[in-house]
């Protein structure tokens, strides 16, 4: 049975064990929670973090709900994992993942030209196996260079990171803190600029909704 009102909106974070990650996370969730003060919104976590998508469900029992996945790319956990979790509950609904929109891109720039700095630019996301993801993040890259005007190459997060231009300028494809951040820093050092992720910045925010308005507006 569905509640009166419109749905729920319930934000599917990726997690991480970084503590600054974590709190980006949250300060974002109450931001897109003050954007619509009379809209119920609830927050889970897809790795590391608690409450995990199952439970969230699970506490929601009997609401209609609408998942927003607070990712970047089409990886695993927007092909295959959400899915999978959310095909038993005929009342709840998944939008779009997040990335590439133009308004992400316009964030990644806003935080690239707040760090300043010279040299190449490159666009740092983390590395998927999944092609669809690498694909999002090539767009990404593309329309981060014509909102430039110069060139713009994608610097793919693994473990370990290949030797880098100095100096150089690198544009942060990642919504929060996290380890690969940390080691990203640690390498550039002081031979360039490693731009703020985007954290909680208002065009964020504003998709986060749009994507909600686009599922809830649907017809038929």
């Amino acid at each position: 049975m569905l509640t009166a009102g419109p749905p729920t909106l319930l934000v599917a974070a990726h997690g991480t064990q970084s503590a600054v990650g974590g709190a980006t996370t949250r300060q974002l969730i109450d931001a897109v929670a003050a954007a619509r003060p009379e809209a119920r919104v609830s927050v889970c976590f897809l790795d590391v973090a608690s409450p995990s998508l199952p439970d969230a469900l699970e506490a929601l029992n009997g609401r209609d709900v609408v998942i927003v996945p607070l990712l970047l790319s089409a990886g695993y956990h927007v092909l295959v994992d959400i899915p999978g979790i959310v095909a038993s509950y005929p009342s709840v609904r998944v939008t779009r993942h997040l990335g590439p929109d133009p308004a992400i891109v316009d964030a990644v720039a806003s935080r690239l030209e707040s760090a300043g700095g010279s040299g190449p630019t490159l666009l740092a996301a983390i590395a998927s196996s999944k092609s669809s993801a690498r694909d999002e993040v090539d767009v990404a890259a593309r329309l981060l260079s014509s909102r430039l005007g110069r060139d713009v190459a994608v610097l793919p997060l693994y473990s370990s990171l290949p030797p880098l231009p100095s100096p150089v300028q690198i544009a942060v494809y990642l919504l929060a803190e996290g380890g690969f951040l940390d080691s990203l820093r640690e390498s550039v050092g002081e031979n360039g600029v490693v731009a703020e992720p985007i954290g909680v910045h208002p065009a964020l925010v504003e998709l986060v909704w749009s994507r909600y308005d686009e599922v809830v507006n649907a017809v038929g």
